[in-house]
């Protein structure tokens, strides 16, 4: 049975817990050059722009901050591994690979924001109760990944559903089909979901195939049979699909092998009132029944 694991929110802004004292203090700064002061201050890089230059010499500086970078790090690390032990809990653990946990810890060592770090704990954990679960190119990606990019991956996510005997995660917009046999135009219905209605607009579809987590082409399924029934799975709620007439076909997105691989790690966190859209959509054309069991044995 799948690990069950609870969603992890991504936060889209947050100060790592060294700079959040600063933020607060120099909350009243307005202006661009006091604030690139604030920053070299607070990043040890200050000198030539101090009031009062320390007179400590270049390598003496470079090494003060070379200090407070390696500390930083190590806290970063200590609050990952705090994390990960919190979200253990009696599970069969296994042995995670040695180079891979070094790498692990080398990316793991720069993330900052506070949610980004119970993502990389919930990576880590992982690893222990199921070694070789996320792959190193995964959590490259990720470390190259701002917390806004992460919580549109996280909106996808919500919204992604498999069907056609695979488990590859797939973004559903729509539909097309044949004209009826006594309609005016040899043209294809066509009924499509405004993906930014439910916060993932096109311009966040666009990132998230520039970043490699989505094919970057609009699919279209094979021609859907009368039966079996084409079964669809999303978040865990199932639903049942037969065509009203010949030549109808699903539209839709599919996420890149990378993508499903840090989708499983955001949790199920359904967003119903998409569920709903898709099953009014689908109902023009189909014959819907949600929450059916079965097998899922069409290749779409």
């Amino acid at each position: 049975m799948a690990e069950q694991r609870a969603p992890i929110t991504i936060e889209q802004s947050e100060s790592s817990s060294s700079n959040s004292h600063s933020k607060k203090k120099s909350g009243y700064i307005k202006d661009s050059a006091s604030r690139v002061a604030s920053i070299a201050e607070t990043y040890g890089l200050g000198e030539l722009i101090h009031s009062s230059p320390t007179r400590k010499s270049v390598l003496e500086r470079a090494l003060a901050r070379d200090k407070q970078q390696r500390e930083q790090r190590q806290k970063n690390l200590e609050k990952i591994i705090k994390f990960s032990h919190s979200f253990c809990n009696d599970e069969t653990a296994g042995d995670p690979d040695q180079d891979w946990l070094n790498r692990f810890f080398d990316m793991a060592q720069d993330i900052h924001n506070s949610s980004m770090q119970r993502l990389w704990a919930q990576i880590l954990k992982l690893e222990v109760t199921n070694p070789g679960s996320t792959s190193v190119k995964a959590l490259q990606i990720l470390k190259d990944m701002t917390p806004k990019e992460a919580q549109y991956l996280q909106k996808a996510a919500s919204l992604a559903c498999s069907f056609g005997g695979e488990h590859s995660k797939k973004l559903l917009i729509g539909f097309r089909t044949q004209s009826g046999l006594f309609s005016f135009t040899k043209r294809d219905i066509e009924e499509t979901i405004n993906l930014g209605s439910y916060q993932l607009p096109y311009s966040s579809i666009l990132l998230l195939i520039e970043l490699g987590l989505v094919i970057g082409t609009e699919l279209e399924s094979g021609e859907i049979e009368f039966d079996p029934a084409l079964m669809i799975d999303y978040q865990g709620k199932k639903i049942s699909l037969q065509p009203m007439s010949k030549g109808s076909r699903l539209l839709y997105y599919r996420l890149s092998p990378v993508g499903n691989e840090l989708c499983k790690l955001l949790g199920n966190k359904p967003n119903m009132k998409y569920f709903d859209r898709v099953v009014g959509l689908l109902s023009q054309k189909f014959t819907v029944q949600t929450e059916v069991k079965g097998t899922i044995d069409q290749v779409v």
